[in-house]
């Protein structure tokens, strides 16, 4: 597939049916200089559709990096409002944005762990106003990807340069469906076996879950009561819409308050630019009460400690060993691919439509509900070949949700 003929494919499946414009409504593309082709193809389709306004913020590792070298963490803890206001004013028009990822992996390699935080923890408060409505669903949002020259050498680095960018626009097409005659047809496909397969498990009334398998992973996660299982397309003001593309999981929140035992990552976390490797949690009554990790634990510690959310889980997703991203055989090294091809928790915030009327309670509603509250959302992967998953429900059954790393029959 030609880069014309993937940007046009990637373009028509974030643009229809990631957050399906709608005429009269005002877009915001979130770009890297890296993806300028797409970006011009996302704004032209996008007011094809009727979008009344479309604003494009790039972004520049090799300058983010400047400003992690020469400033301070308290500058960067105390940024102009003006930074934040223009992605807020989408979420207060009930607009739409797009974030298309095309990073180097390891652009932050070098870059001081407590400035990067300081920053991140400046921006969860500057645009708390966008989180607030985008976790809840009451604005339409999608991600999709685009190949990076570093990010393929990483992934392929026995390829030469071209080849291995070459292989990584091919992985994205594959996996995002655009290598379909009509990506918006394959998509209504995969979003209709989604949610049979969320309906099964909302329907389950299922109490706690319990994990196990030889890397070390043995976890019991609770359920709050009412639960909601998400996945594929979701619904936003009466307008359907696909959040991630691709993705491969079902997903909810746990009860917070009802977590005990110990998680191992089965995969690297890439997280800012670094890449963590080797976590392991400890968590008691809901709470992360200890925690380690081979690489870059000072940056795991940053993401814990952010506040008392962040000390918590929020995000439980079941994803197939077999999953089409998996059977890739290939690590991506980008939380949107690696979670599609691994079960996965969140630490910290959880998404408020996880619980039946979720977007309209209040925070202190939800958190008597169990559902957390964190200013961060960082996936994990934790998926492996031998993963069990038995569930009880309410009602005192047992069930068997997944044997060797995929859904028992009853699920899938």
């Amino acid at each position: 597939m030609s880069l014309k003929k993937l940007n046009k494919g990637l373009a028509r499946a974030v643009v229809c049916t990631g957050v399906n414009v709608q005429p009269g409504e005002e877009v915001y593309v979130q770009s890297t200089v890296y993806a300028v082709d797409l970006t011009r193809e996302v704004v032209r389709m996008c007011y094809e559709r009727g979008a009344k306004r479309v604003v494009v913020k790039y972004r520049d590792e090799e300058i983010s990096k400047l400003d992690f070298a020469y400033q301070t963490a308290d500058t960067l803890s105390h940024k102009p409002s003006f930074m934040y206001e223009e992605r807020n004013y989408f979420a207060d028009v009930d607009g739409c944005v797009i974030n298309i990822v095309c990073e180097n992996p390891n652009a932050f390699e070098h870059a001081d762990a407590d400035k990067m935080t300081a920053s991140r923890r400046a921006d969860i408060v500057g645009l708390s106003r966008y989180y607030d409505k985008s976790m809840s669903h009451k604005i339409k949002w999608s991600i999709i990807a685009y190949p990076h020259p570093e990010w393929a050498k990483l992934m392929f680095p026995d390829m030469k340069p071209k080849d291995a960018f070459r292989k990584l626009a091919k992985f994205i097409a594959k996996t995002t469906r655009v290598n379909n005659d009509d990506p918006v047809e394959a998509w209504a496909k995969h979003s209709a076996e989604l949610k049979t397969r969320r309906e099964k498990l909302t329907a389950a009334n299922i109490k706690h879950f319990h994990y196990k398998n030889a890397l070390g992973t043995d976890l019991v996660v609770g359920m709050p009561e009412n639960y909601v299982f998400g996945g594929g397309v979701d619904e936003c003001n009466g307008v359907t819409f696909n959040a991630n593309m691709p993705t491969e999981e079902v997903f909810s929140a746990p009860d917070c308050n009802r977590i005990d035992g110990k998680v191992c990552a089965s995969m690297p976390l890439c997280y800012n630019g670094k890449i963590i490797e080797g976590i392991e949690l400890t968590l008691k009554d809901g709470k992360i009460v200890d925690y380690t990790a081979k690489t870059n634990v000072d940056l795991l510690k940053g993401i814990i400690e952010t506040d008392e959310g962040s000390r918590s889980l929020g995000e439980i997703a079941l994803v197939p060993y077999d999953s089409p991203i998996s059977k890739l055989h290939t690590l991506f090294y980008e939380t949107l691919f690696d979670e599609n091809a691994s079960c996965h928790f969140a630490i910290g915030r959880a998404y408020p439509t996880c619980v039946k009327g979720g977007p309209e309670m209040s925070k202190e509603q939800l958190r008597a509900a169990g559902i957390n509250d964190s200013g961060v959302h960082v996936d994990f992967m934790v998926g492996t070949k031998d993963l069990e998953i038995t569930a009880e429900t309410r009602d005192g059954k047992t069930l068997k949700v997944f044997e060797n790393g995929n859904f028992t029959k009853e699920f899938d």
